[in-house]
């Protein structure tokens, strides 16, 4: 690293490209906590008004502890993940809009330059300079605005860099004010669109714009235009004319309402619908006792209240008293039995106080697009949410769950530390540790075995179930099917041991129901279908892989097929299965709980010759059938167990766990030597009289030679003892991966860490049973 720093201080130190290196320092739990500047040129410096002396070997959150913690992730994935990253943010500090580019150098050290890019983003483009409008940004996280020359003229603001509320309240009125304030806030650059216009305290008219962008900017754009000359021009046109130029064609109906007189008088009816209402309006044409009428019988009832209040003689009076340019509401309307959507609309006329147009056009295709929108956005936010939901409850019973053991583990320990001459006491207290540390490794075991299904909608059952009886009833079920086609039908289950495990009756049985059932639909008669049920390994949590292969003489796949056959609605045109019934959907079903299960499935076959389905499934053991059967036998008390002159070699890279691992063969008369790698545990075999260790007990995973790449070396050496030397592998790694590690490698055995001292001193018993040297007993 410091040959990077050196080159950097060579190439960078005159840039005026500001640049730095910083390391990224994690927390605890591997989250970033803060930035340590290793390097920075002058430029660089220079962003924040110092000499390069003043913040180099300074972590950043240090120096400026209100500073944007947001950076940290992009300096994490830099220095962590090797991504490089760019991102626009605003310095609050020092009032600049900022372009960062953040890269990996090497693992924990990132570089990074930083762009003051102020300037380019207030020039203004040359197509605006011939009309009165003007750029500016927003940004979000701060509610800050910068204004381009042109939008600081166009508003005659005197600084370009303010906050929303500042801008929002050079407005003439409160409520335009609200709205200005409001639609920026809440503006969506992605799917959003914004457009407002108000008056200025100064008497000046704004429209102000605000359209979708890009998804990822991390700034909003919007346009300041001058609209004063515009008022002015509307003000002066004829009534008629700015009813044609204000509306368009998309509304079936206009009228003039005068609020002071109370009147509604059609002006523009487009269809019949649009003259059958205006039909409704009276002689006296009073706009009050047609809005009552249009309410109480052609509004849906969930919006007569709104409609009825906020299209009031008394509302449209205020609505000319508050100087709004427009006013609309959507209801639903009812004609003819059939409910739709439309927008009725209040549009200001000019030269008068006393009148307004009420527009009317249909929204519900609109309004329709935007409720399916609506839902399937909620649809997408209740998963998100529950995603989150389950997220957060899983790490708050996770933490809860394992600190409960822990504080007892740690309480009783403090409390032996303290009362070390009381004897009962001191057991007492270790008693409850073994039971908590017990509890710790359930849970653990518990998390290890947890599959989780994205999907959340198949929820998996844990019941007692007996997997042979359960072969017996499919066996059952198909045997008349078999009989009917003269197919040979046979189901095997003589090598399970444990029948009884906890699983999913019905999706296991859906699965193998598929299997077998598809095997049975393309055999012919004179064909064959064998089910074979097999149990492997049990795994220490209990919890057993289960095989079932179902091999059939039918018609067999072709090689093209059978890499789709778990893809929905796939059939094999090379084959008789076009002309099956069937969805084509149950291998994909069947594929699905498999994976949910936490199995697998592998398909061999050949075209006109038959197929095989090689499942595996792991199912947990029946504790309590299992437990019970337990209890009928007696069990050894491995305190009286002696290994009297035996000596062992303990390897393990950790000092503790030689030392447990030593203290436990100790008490049980072992003579224990140690080796703290797998290299000195070979060469302290290799410098040692033939036969002088009687047993090995290996770590798995040690910094410089591997458990199993000890052994390997062990059993390779030219000496006659090494070759039956009991090697016993003391691993955390839990799964068969591991176990089928230790084997491969001529290990005799395995134990996982915590260690489960009964079961080590057992398998002692085992390994070392007529294994006799002089002075040496077993008892």
């Amino acid at each position: 690293m410091n040959e990077i720093l050196h080159c950097c201080e060579q190439i960078f130190d005159r840039s005026t490209q500001p640049f730095g290196i910083a390391q990224v320092h994690l927390d605890a739990a591997g989250n970033p906590a803060d930035v340590t500047i290793e390097y920075l040129n002058a430029a660089m410096a220079a962003t924040a008004d110092a000499a390069p002396a003043d913040l180099r070997g300074k972590n950043v959150y240090e120096i400026w502890p209100d500073g944007d913690r947001a950076w940290l992730e992009f300096y994490y994935r830099a220095a962590y993940d090797d991504e490089a990253v760019e991102f626009e943010t605003v310095s609050v500090e020092y009032r600049t809009f900022q372009h960062v580019s953040i890269f990996p150098i090497v693992r924990g050290y990132c570089g990074y330059e930083v762009q003051d890019i102020t300037s380019w983003m207030t020039h203004t483009h040359t197509a605006l300079e011939s009309v009165s409008a003007g750029m500016f940004f927003y940004e979000a996280r701060t509610h800050l605005l910068l204004l381009t020359e042109p939008a600081q003229e166009c508003c005659r603001m005197a600084s370009g860099y303010l906050d929303v509320r500042d801008f929002a309240d050079a407005f003439i009125d409160e409520a335009t004010a609200q709205m200005v304030y409001d639609g920026i806030v809440n503006f969506n650059s992605e799917h959003g669109r914004m457009l407002c216009e108000g008056q200025l305290k100064d008497g000046r008219w704004i429209r102000l714009s605000m359209s979708p962008g890009e998804a990822t900017a991390r700034f909003a754009t919007g346009f300041l235009e001058d609209i004063t000359l515009l008022k002015e021009v509307e003000e002066k046109s004829a009534r008629r004319s700015e009813i044609i130029e204000s509306l368009s064609s998309e509304y079936f109906a206009l009228y003039l309402v005068n609020a002071k007189a109370d009147t509604i008088v059609p002006y523009l009816l487009r269809n019949d619908v649009a003259r059958f209402f205006a039909s409704l309006i009276g002689d006296d044409r009073s706009y009050r006792a047609w809005l009552e009428h249009y309410c109480d019988n052609y509004i849906a009832e969930a919006d007569r209240y709104s409609v009825r209040t906020r299209l009031s003689p008394a509302s449209v009076r205020a609505f000319l008293d508050e100087h709004q340019a427009d006013f609309s509401l959507s209801c639903r309307r009812l004609y003819q039995g059939e409910e739709q959507y439309i927008e009725l609309r209040l549009l200001r006329l000019s030269g008068t106080t006393d009148e307004v147009v009420l527009a009317a056009r249909n929204i519900n295709e609109e309004v329709k697009d935007q409720l399916d929108q609506k839902e399937a956005l909620q649809t997408a936010l209740t998963l998100a949410e529950h995603a989150s939901e389950a997220k957060t409850t899983f790490l708050t019973n996770i933490s809860h769950d394992f600190r409960t053991p822990l504080n007892s583990i740690l309480g009783f320990s403090h409390r032996a530390l303290d009362h070390v001459d009381q004897q009962d006491l001191v057991r007492n207290s270790l008693e409850k540790i073994i039971v908590s540390g017990d509890h710790l490794l359930e849970l653990i075991n518990d998390i290890l075995d947890v599959s989780r299904i994205e999907s959340g909608r198949v929820v998996l059952k844990e019941q007692p179930l007996d997997v042979v009886q359960l072969m017996e009833d499919l066996q059952g079920v198909f045997s008349s099917q078999a009989l009917e086609k003269d197919i040979d039908f046979t189901v095997r289950t003589d090598d399970v041991r444990d029948a009884r495990v906890l699983g999913d009756q019905l999706r296991i049985n859906q699965i193998l129901v598929n299997t077998i059932g598809n095997a049975l639909k393309y055999t012919d008669a004179g064909g064959r279908v064998e089910v074979e049920l097999t149990e492997g390994d049990v795994a220490p949590h209990g919890v057993a892989m289960f095989r079932v292969v179902v091999r059939d003489t039918g018609c067999g796949m072709s090689p093209a097929f059978v890499e789709r056959i778990f893809m929905p609605f796939e059939r094999d045109a090379a084959s008789r299965a076009r002309t099956e019934e069937g969805t084509g959907l149950g291998m994909t079903i069947a594929k699905n709980l498999i994976d949910l299960l936490g199995g697998t499935v592998k398909v061999t076959s050949e075209l006109r010759k038959g197929s095989e389905f090689d499942i595996t499934l792991p199912l947990k053991l029946d504790k309590e059938f299992h437990e019970r059967a337990a209890d009928a036998a007696p069990e050894e008390d491995v305190r009286l167990l002696r290994f009297e002159g035996f000596r062992a070699l303990v390897v393990d890279d950790d000092e503790l766990s030689r030392e447990i691992l030593g203290a436990i063969l100790l008490d049980h008369g072992f003579i224990v030597e140690m080796a703290g790698d797998g290299d000195e545990a070979v060469q302290a075999v290799e410098d040692t009289a033939i036969g002088h260790y009687d047993v090995i007990i290996m770590d798995m995973r040690m910094p410089r030679m591997t458990g199993d790449g000890a052994t390997r070396a062990i059993r390779a050496l030219p000496r006659p003892d090494v070759k039956d030397l009991p090697i016993i592998a003391a691993t955390a790694d839990a799964f068969e991966e591991g176990q089928r590690r230790a084997r491969e490698a001529g290990m005799t055995a395995h134990v996982t860490k915590p260690l489960d001292t009964r079961k080590l001193l057992l398998i002692l018993r085992d390994c070392l049973r007529g294994r006799g040297r002089q002075g040496a007993s077993l008892g």
